[in-house]
């Protein structure tokens, strides 16, 4: 059984600001970043926090989630410090975060299509201080290993002098205006930092360049893996989305090799914490976020990594809550294009039992509120952002059902949800029609 968070009326036992004060390198400047995420997400989201019976976090932990947003390391965060006045019960978890973060300049890059001024000025001020105070730490992600990060590995590598067309394959040439005699130190040095700043550098070049860099880029990430396994093996947790980036489509993308290789790094094998959340975002006011927490369970080394994954990948899919965005994104985009808010109502109590057959991750709203009162507020919503258009008792769809998924606007998001309904519903068709 699992309940949901209440606030606390007794004071915590002790009068430390951080439980793990002693162990962190700037307590004060880490308290200071912590509450002021705490406020920041408390201002933009209503957070629900569901947690197993007797819930507590064990030292050594690997916390393992589903990663939709950049909000996502935030906001888990102050879900997992558990802040109670001016104290934070649990200790802060030291988070895997994309090495490029880390780099210098990365601001500019982040804020590319801010004014020009802007960029050009942040791209002054390094973040590494902030990381380390948000206890984020460096993991690097081929994706993120940009044209110019390769170009340099290969001067490193004694490749400086070798010809382009050597080196590069042909889109690797055509990006970087390359002729195929050209040495590479001479291409590198004329390469304009949007050139550079390119993602996905290795796939610049040729097959055999790439087993030539090989050996380093490994050896960058078995040292990353080693030193998160010794905050494991110290008793620290330690946060690792598992798809190792945001999903972009709403789908629970592929499971990366880390947390496989994570698990196995360590003396003993660690309790992984599973833990979902979900966005209600279709919805007036501040964006609702429902967050579950799992059972623990021990890393079971026997497994080889596509079982091991597979485990993982159904602990977390277990505790994503089915939200009535979800639902309502189901419907805007598959039901009759016009409809009733008694066809909505009627729908979303159908799908509800189903769901409940199915013991599938619930929203607890929906336990608090009436169908028919969820079907008004968010008809409402819809039609004051221009989603449906009301014409005297019916209802239209006002936006084109193709829409891309993402977050950038309210259809997009529709998108989205549905995209992520049909991972948390297995056989969705059939299990919800419409």
């Amino acid at each position: 059984m699992q309940r949901q968070a209440q606030p606390e009326t007794t004071p915590p036992r002790s009068r430390q600001w951080l439980p793990d004060a002693a162990l962190d390198a700037h307590p004060a400047g880490t308290w200071l970043l912590q509450m002021g995420f705490d406020l920041w997400i408390h201002a933009f989201y209503r957070r629900v926090v569901l947690l197993p019976e007797g819930f507590h976090i064990a030292p050594g932990t690997l916390i393992a989630s589903n990663h939709q947003r950049d909000v996502d390391g935030p906001l888990l965060g102050t879900v997992l410090v558990h802040r109670r006045g001016l104290h934070f019960r649990w200790p802060l978890p030291f988070y895997a975060t994309r090495e490029d973060l880390f780099r210098a300049g990365i601001l500019a890059r982040l804020t590319v299509r801010w004014p020009r001024p802007l960029p050009a000025l942040l791209g002054h001020i390094p973040l590494a201080w902030f990381f380390a105070l948000g206890h984020a730490e460096p993991m690097r992600r081929v994706r993120e290993f940009t044209v110019g990060e390769a170009l340099h590995a290969l001067v490193d590598a004694g490749c400086g002098g070798d010809a382009c067309g050597v080196l590069l394959n042909p889109r690797g040439l055509r990006e970087l205006g390359a002729a195929a005699a050209t040495p590479l130190r001479d291409v590198l040095r004329r390469a304009t930092p949007a050139v550079q700043d390119t993602c996905w550098g290795l796939r610049r070049l040729r097959l055999a360049t790439i087993k030539r860099l090989a050996p380093a880029f490994r050896a960058t990430i078995d040292a990353q893996l080693v030193h998160f396994a010794g905050r494991l093996d110290r008793g620290r947790c330690v946060y690792f989305a598992p798809e190792g980036s945001i999903s972009m489509d709403g789908h629970f993308t592929r499971i990366r090799a880390g947390c496989f290789r994570l698990a196995h790094a360590t003396r003993a094998a660690p309790w992984i914490q599973p833990m979902a959340l979900g966005y209600d975002t279709l919805a007036a006011g501040r964006s609702r976020v429902v967050v579950r927490f799992g059972q623990p369970f021990r890393a079971d080394r026997s497994l080889d990594r596509r079982a091991f994954d597979a485990t993982l990948r159904r602990a977390i899919l277990a505790l994503a809550p089915v939200t009535p965005s979800h639902l309502l994104a189901r419907f805007l985009l598959h039901h009759d294009p016009r409809f009733s808010q008694a066809d909505l109502a009627q729908w979303m109590t159908r799908s509800l039992a189903t769901l409940r057959a199915l013991q599938a991750s619930l929203d607890p709203l929906f336990a608090h509120a009436s169908i028919e009162r969820l079907a008004n507020e968010r008809l409402r919503w819809l039609e004051r952002k221009q989603l449906v258009v009301r014409t005297g008792g019916t209802f239209s769809v006002a936006f084109a059902r193709a829409v891309e998924p993402g977050w950038r606007t309210p259809a997009n998001s529709v998108r989205y949800l549905d995209n992520n309904l049909a991972d948390l519903v297995p056989d969705v068709n059939r299990a919800l029609p419409c």
